[in-house]
């Protein structure tokens, strides 16, 4: 995946209908480009699916003819010519607005560390799929379990993979409403009315953990990031009960 910003708004470039479908859930594709209208997602030939930002008409050399073009991302095209195709692999033009595109390079497509197919990752085991099936999917082409079982460690050991789950994971908090105020509410909450010594400390002692109060020799940036919570697992941590299970943890001494 990749994206070009034009007037402060993203237009993004998907690599296949499964990055398409994870990103995107809840809009349709209308089929391939040369058929595509304006605001419609729509098939390249390669397999990509990006959005028609404009189709309009322009003269021919002559001025008679009115010739149908499409603009997306990956640049302008004439929706006659069979000959030329449109090819998300290549990447996003430089120049959209010129039929010639100016296809940016490889280096321009990872450009910043946007890696598709790891954020596509990190969505699939932020909405709490197994990381070995999360990887199948992603990589359809990986058949041997010890291969697929290697990079799924590898990817769980990257700051920035980890980062990326994390991030999916509070967003996905935030649209529920369960933010770093609320549960640090529901701890002081359960000091506060709890009837049992063990759980009035189980929740003094999260949140000095939390306050840095135990941290007296060194700081450390931990980064811990869960199994992606299903609906009945969000109700159970809104509820109180919040047993989850970790797949990753990383730390940075400072």
């Amino acid at each position: 995946m990749d994206f070009k910003e034009i007037k402060g708004h993203r237009h993004y470039l998907f690599e296949n209908f499964q990055e398409f479908q994870a990103f995107m859930p809840n809009t349709a594709l209308h089929g391939y480009w040369r058929d595509g209208h304006q605001n419609d997602w729509v098939e390249l030939d390669d397999g990509c699916i990006c959005q028609v930002l404009k189709k309009f008409k322009v003269k021919d050399h002559k001025g008679i003819k009115n010739i149908n073009c499409i603009r997306t991302v990956c640049g302008t095209y004439r929706v006659d010519d069979k000959n030329r195709k449109m090819f998300g692999k290549d990447g996003i033009a430089e120049n959209i607005y010129s039929f010639s595109g100016n296809i940016e390079s490889k280096q321009r497509y990872n450009k910043d560390g946007r890696k598709g197919k790891e954020m596509l990752f990190a969505r699939y085991i932020a909405s709490g799929m197994e990381t070995k099936k999360a990887y199948a999917l992603v990589y359809p082409k990986a058949s041997s379990k010890k291969y697929i079982n290697e990079k799924v460690n590898q990817l769980l050991k990257s700051e920035k993979v980890l980062n990326m789950v994390s991030k999916e994971i509070k967003t996905t908090l935030e649209e529920l409403g369960i933010s770093n105020e609320w549960l640090l509410e529901r701890y002081r909450d359960m000091v506060e009315i709890s009837e049992r010594p063990s759980d009035v400390l189980r929740s003094l002692d999260s949140l000095a953990k939390i306050a840095g109060l135990f941290d007296t020799e060194r700081k450390q940036e931990s980064l811990t990031v869960w199994s992606g919570f299903s609906p009945e697992q969000m109700e159970a941590l809104k509820s109180g009960n919040t047993e989850t299970k970790l797949i990753g943890h990383k730390e940075k001494e400072e």
